[in-house]
């Protein structure tokens, strides 16, 4: 198991939508973030320890064809604060606010 994998965030205190869980409401009507410079070095930095090769989760996050297929569960997941889980790398509020308008938008190969 890699260090600070497992599942589920028990920080009640983002849970609900609070402070700590900001997220993009709907896609922007400047369109998605770029997956290239923006959205890629976030998942490397937070999914990838746990969803990559050598992580402990269930499946990879580590090619932009597997964060696709799993962009419905990533919205969920990430808009709910249950990822990343409390003990791996967290995301700063722009970093999950991009993340999630990317999400919204349909998570665009851009």
């Amino acid at each position: 198991m890699a260090i600070g994998c497992s599942s589920g965030n028990t920080n009640d205190a983002g849970v609900d939508g609070g402070p700590s869980c900001v997220a993009a409401p709907s896609c922007p009507d400047a369109g998605a973030p770029s997956y290239a410079t923006e959205i890629a070095p976030i998942i490397q930095e937070a999914c990838v320890p746990c969803h990559g090769p050598g992580g402990s989760a269930g499946f990879y996050e580590n090619t932009y064809a597997a964060v696709h297929a799993q962009y419905g569960n990533m919205l969920e997941f990430t808009n709910s604060c249950e990822m990343p889980p409390l003990n791996g790398p967290q995301l700063s509020d722009a970093q999950r606010v991009a993340l999630t308008a990317w999400l919204r938008c349909g998570a665009p190969d851009n």
